[in-house]
């Protein structure tokens, strides 16, 4: 490893802000194909899911109140989909800190503060126990990924 490259931490940023990559991807991208310090990963990670879930909270309810008020305009119902009800369940059981701390890891950070907040969880205590999922499980991104750089030497040639 010869130090940390900006631009390589850039591409983790990027990736760490997109639903669905987040820091599931970003995390042992940069740690093991670009071969960059896990620290900073996981800090760039951290930062740019962090962002990625504020923005999606903050402007998917002013989606979603559009979306009621249009189909309230033309007369038709509210319906819950698939991702709502399954969200709606983990709420019940295990209250918004299992729903932001399993829901970053099970289905998407972005898309589970976003369902919370749909389902009527606060924007920010939905962003709080998120950021907490998001921070745990992209330190544990990061140490798996550190150790996983070895079962890939064969395939990148020495990582370390």
């Amino acid at each position: 490893m010869e130090g940390i490259s900006l631009s390589l931490l850039i591409v983790v940023f990027i990736g760490a802000f997109i639903p669905l990559v987040e820091y599931l991807i970003a995390v042992p991208v940069g740690v093991i194909l670009m071969d960059q310090p896990v620290i900073p990963v996981v800090m760039v990670a951290i930062l740019g899911n962090t962002i990625g879930v504020i923005l999606l909270v903050l402007l998917g309810e002013k989606i979603r109140t559009w979306l009621i008020n249009r189909r309230k305009r033309q007369g038709l119902p509210e319906k819950e989909n698939k991702r709502q009800e399954r969200t709606k369940r983990y709420l019940e059981k295990y209250g918004m800190p299992g729903v932001g701390i399993l829901g970053s890891f099970l289905l998407s950070s972005h898309l589970s503060a976003a369902t919370a907040v749909a389902l009527g969880v606060s924007k920010g205590y939905a962003i709080f126990w998120t950021v907490i999922g998001v921070v745990i499980w992209s330190i544990v991104f990061g140490i798996a990924s550190v150790y996983a750089s070895h079962w890939f030497e064969p395939l990148l040639g020495n990582v370390d």
